[in-house]
């Protein structure tokens, strides 16, 4: 697959949200760059820096060694962006989405017309929750109304296409 900056900043923000795409952006080409340099040039302060980077290391996008100064005596991360595993990151995200997708194209398909939604459309229950609250809204008391999900099973099915035959 080929890697474009559209593909890396989608997928960084879906895991570590829009913020990060600064600090992906600042560290790539780089290698080691210290937290401090990191927070100073994406003018975030330093928690937000960190809370950032540890999101980035969590999905292995962004790896850290730990140098302690030998004038404070503090422990400093050095920073790298890790661009190769952003393509497994973006596979396991697109896996992630295909299996929510299919478990709720599943859930649809065994429910078939019996779902019960507000007229407010505050609420969408299966039979079971529905008699749970005798036919109710739980939000706003309305009355349920049954629901023909037909095109909401369409609509699933076909964003399981898309999502397979993009590459």
């Amino acid at each position: 697959m080929v890697l474009t900056n559209k593909k890396i900043y989608d997928a960084i923000s879906e895991v570590a949200g829009e913020e990060a795409i600064a600090i992906v952006d600042f560290l790539k080409n780089r290698k080691n760059i210290s937290e401090f340099i990191i927070a100073e040039k994406t003018k975030f302060d330093m928690q937000k820096t960190r809370n950032l980077l540890y999101k980035l290391n969590h999905h292995n996008i962004a790896s850290y060694i730990r140098k302690k100064d030998r004038k404070k005596g503090w422990y400093i991360s050095y920073w790298t962006f890790n661009r190769k595993r952003v393509n497994e990151l973006i596979d396991k995200l697109k896996r992630e989405k295909l299996d929510r997708l299919k478990d709720q194209l599943e859930r649809e398909e065994s429910n078939k017309d019996n779902f019960f939604i507000c007229s407010k459309a505050c609420a969408r229950l299966d039979f079971d929750q529905a008699t749970e609250f005798e036919f109710k809204c739980p939000e706003c008391g309305s009355l349920l109304v049954q629901q023909e999900n037909s095109k909401t099973i369409d609509n699933i099915r076909k964003r399981i296409r898309d999502i397979e035959s993009a590459s």
